[in-house]
C-alpha cells in the first residue's frame, strides 16, 4: 500500500516552471482556434522517469485530480479531455493514470470570440513512484489573442483520446442505475466486452468530486457488469444514465462510451 506524504505545496506562477522531485514541470500549452469557434489548449504534466500521475477516475488507491478555473477571463465554459490511460498494479489495487508525461486537452468556449482569453488553472494532482505526493499548483496563460498555429504535441494528445463504440461499428452498452439513501448501483450489459482480462471503469460526468465508485471486481464477457457507489455531502443526489461514462481498457485499446 502506498504511503501518502504531507502535501507538497507548489505554486506555479507562469505557464511553466521546473520543480524537481517526481514532477518536472506543469505548463499550459497554448493551442489554436477551431473552425467551430472553440479554442483548444492543453495542460502538460511532465514527470521524471518512472513517475506516474492519475486519470480522472484513479482507482481505489489513487488520488483524484481536481481543477479550478476561477479567475479565468473571457471563458464561458470548458471541458477537459482525458487521453487513453494505463492500468498499474495488481487486481483489487489497480490505479489508472499516466507515466512520465501526459497532455490533457482543454476545449474552451470564449464569451467573446474575437477578444483575448486568460486561462487560469488551480489544481491538485497526485504524483507517485514508491510513494504518492499530493501536489497543488496554479498556472495561467496571461491575457492573449488566440493563434491559428497548430501545436503538434497537443495535436498528438488529441489523437490519443479513447475511441467510441460507434467508431468500431459496434453497439453501445446498456445500463440501469438504482438508488439507495446515499448510494447507488450500476448494472451494465456491455457488448464490446469480449476479453476476461479487460478492465471496465465507470465514472459520472460533473459528479466526480462528490462521489466514489467501487469499480467492478468480476469481469466476465457476456455477463452483466456491476459497480457500486456512494456520495457525500449531498442527500438524495439523482444521477441519470446519460451522465455515466463507461471506459473499457484491453491490451492498449481504450473504448469510451458516454451515456448508456
Amino acid at each position: 500500500m502506498k504511503r501518502f506524504l504531507a502535501p507538497l505545496l507548489l505554486f506555479i506562477l507562469s505557464t511553466s516552471i521546473a520543480i524537481g522531485d517526481g514532477l518536472k514541470k506543469i505548463e499550459i500549452l497554448e493551442g489554436w482556434g477551431k473552425s467551430d469557434g472553440s479554442i483548444v489548449h492543453g495542460l502538460r504534466i511532465s514527470l521524471h522517469e518512472g513517475w506516474k500521475t492519475y486519470w480522472h477516475t484513479p482507482g481505489p488507491m489513487g488520488l483524484k485530480p481536481q481543477f479550478d478555473f476561477e479567475g479565468s477571463l473571457n471563458i464561458r465554459g470548458l471541458n477537459i479531455l482525458w487521453p487513453s490511460p494505463n492500468v498499474f498494479g495488481s487486481s483489487g489495487f489497480e490505479t489508472i493514470g499516466y507515466e512520465n508525461e501526459v497532455i490533457l486537452p482543454i476545449v474552451i468556449e470564449a464569451e467573446v470570440g474575437s477578444d483575448p482569453i486568460n486561462l487560469k488553472i488551480k489544481g491538485s494532482i497526485g504524483v507517485c513512484y514508491d510513494v504518492c505526493i499530493p501536489v497543488e499548483f496554479t498556472a495561467e496563460t496571461g491575457l492573449k489573442i488566440i493563434s491559428k498555429n497548430i501545436n503538434t504535441d497537443l495535436l498528438a494528445a488529441l489523437a490519443n483520446l479513447p475511441i467510441s463504440p460507434s467508431d468500431l461499428g459496434i453497439k453501445n452498452a446498456r445500463c440501469i442505475i438504482t438508488f439507495g439513501p446515499n448510494n447507488f448501483k450500476i448494472k451494465a450489459d456491455i457488448p464490446y466486452l469480449e476479453n476476461a482480462g479487460s478492465y471496465i471503469f465507470f465514472s459520472i460526468e460533473n459528479y466526480r468530486n462528490v462521489l466514489t465508485i467501487e469499480q467492478p471486481k468480476l469481469i466476465i464477457p457476456g455477463k452483466i457488469v456491476s459497480a457500486r457507489g456512494e456520495w457525500y455531502d449531498k442527500s438524495q443526489l439523482k444521477i441519470s444514465s446519460d451522465l455515466i461514462t463507461i471506459t473499457h481498457l484491453n491490451e492498449g485499446q481504450v473504448i469510451e462510451q458516454k451515456g448508456c
